[in-house]
């Protein structure tokens, strides 16, 4: 008997600090909690929830903002969205703005993953110089980066058109990547590739600043191990950092796609969704058909929105499958 209460005793001493269970303690740590959730909760419901199930509501309609609210009568059920569904120039905004996402993200990730890796390199010295200058363009806002960049690639006064002009003897006023019906393969005008380059050039600062995160977040011990084995640094690469961050790699990259899904001040700064329709995206075709549009058609705008938000569920919605895979492989190294 006297041994195991000492065995108790001494359990409980060199153990963890026991949690305190006073009902009153414990209802005022979720007072707590709640407190710090409501500020989130709020802007949550009023600029997430609300106009999502507004802009539902918007769609059944046809409104022109004309009154604070559609009229009873100008209810046409899902009228807007089998226009939609038969408007060509919706198709190819919703052809440009994949084409966008999948361009960019296959861009900005690889190279922010090497990037990453090599600032996180001990024998690298000026670091901290090197990652203040790729995040540099991210602060910049989308209109002036836009603005930049159509500035540079002016056909008639551009960088780009002088430097092609001076060396290579291409006529002033040739070059205009941004206005070109030449197109690419599938069907995509020199424009949309533009607007890619510029946008995975300004976001380049804040993935390179996920990777980093994710890479240290692999244990040190890892690599001690594996340099005893005699394992270079391709091989442990390949066998530990690579799947030690891949479940955050998932995670970083659905954010990527997702985030591009909303792109729109590029396009408005440097295209405006043109030659014609050639690289208009689904944000811009939103604005285009609302407050842009001589006769706003604000229920029409609202179903396209409502679509919208509907594909990036389905692209978000895949995250948590994606992310459970990828954690089995962590579990292998027993972490």
């Amino acid at each position: 008997m006297s041994d195991i209460a000492i065995t108790g005793a001494g359990r409980d001493a060199a153990g963890p600090p026991s949690v305190p269970t006073a009902p009153g303690q414990s209802r005022g740590t979720l007072w707590w909690i709640a407190l710090f959730l409501i500020p989130f909760l709020i802007m949550f419901l009023g600029f997430t929830i609300w106009p999502l199930l507004g802009s539902a509501w918007y769609s059944l309609y046809d409104w022109n903002g004309s009154t604070t609210a559609p009229l009873a009568n100008s209810f046409v059920g899902l009228q807007n969205y089998t226009t939609i569904a038969g408007d060509p120039n919706f198709h190819l905004a919703v052809q440009n703005t994949l084409v966008y996402c999948i361009l960019e993200t296959l861009i900005k990730l690889p190279l922010t993953l090497g990037l990453a890796i090599l600032l996180t390199q001990r024998w690298l010295r000026f670091k901290n110089f090197f990652r203040t200058m790729f995040f540099l363009p991210f602060i910049l806002p989308v209109s002036t980066a836009g603005l930049v960049f159509q500035y540079i690639l002016d056909p008639t006064n551009g960088t780009v058109g002088a430097f092609l002009h001076t060396f290579f003897r291409v006529p002033l006023g040739t070059f205009t990547p941004l206005s070109d019906s030449i197109v690419l393969p599938p069907i995509h005008p020199t424009g949309l590739l533009v607007i890619v380059a510029v946008g995975a050039w300004q976001i380049f600062g804040q993935y390179m600043l996920y990777w980093m995160a994710a890479l240290q977040g692999v244990p040190e011990e890892l690599y001690e191990a594996a340099s005893l084995d005699g394992a270079g640094w391709w091989r442990q690469l390949r066998h530990i950092t690579l799947p030690m961050i891949w479940p955050i790699g998932v995670i970083i990259t659905i954010l990527a796609f997702v985030n591009a899904l909303k792109v729109f001040g590029q396009v408005l700064a440097l295209t405006n969704g043109g030659p014609g329709q050639a690289t208009n995206v689904v944000a811009l075709y939103i604005l285009q058909n609302s407050f842009l549009a001589s006769i706003p058609k604000f229920g029409y705008a609202s179903a396209a929105s409502v679509l919208f938000a509907i594909l990036a569920f389905v692209f978000f919605g895949g995250q948590a499958f994606l992310v459970t895979r990828a954690q089995q492989v962590r579990k292998e190294y027993g972490i």
